[in-house]
């Protein structure tokens, strides 16, 4: 799929100083409900952040609508990130390839450990 453009407006913006990031929530017009990985490069283009920090909590999208509204979570050091992400939202925030490679690799990991 190439990439789609978005339209995305920042809803809410505040900063959460006990967690060290910042907490968005986004509105996205699109054709379809965004791509995860696709709107996470969009997202960190539009805050000028890496895309390595940043990530998409959810996407909620309302039927007969083209619009979604998207929670995303913003640190300023992508090791931060996978600290405080739960391992489940790192991998959804991949892309297809990389998360087969991911999931391939853990499961070869987890077979090493019962031996």
């Amino acid at each position: 799929m190439s990439s789609e453009e978005y339209q995305i407006s920042i809803i809410e913006d505040k900063f959460n100083p006990l967690l060290e990031r910042r907490e968005v929530k986004v509105e996205v017009a699109s054709k379809s409900t965004p791509k995860r990985d696709l709107l996470r490069k969009a997202v960190a283009a539009s805050l000028k952040v890496s895309p390595d920090c940043v990530y998409v909590r959810s996407c909620l999208s309302s039927f007969g609508t083209n619009i979604s509204i998207c929670r995303i979570h913003v640190y300023k050091d992508p090791e931060r990130g996978k600290k405080l992400e739960p391992k489940h939202v790192q991998l959804r925030n991949l892309s297809r390839q990389e998360r087969a490679q991911a999931m391939s690799s853990q499961t070869v990991s987890k077979t090493d450990e019962k031996k």
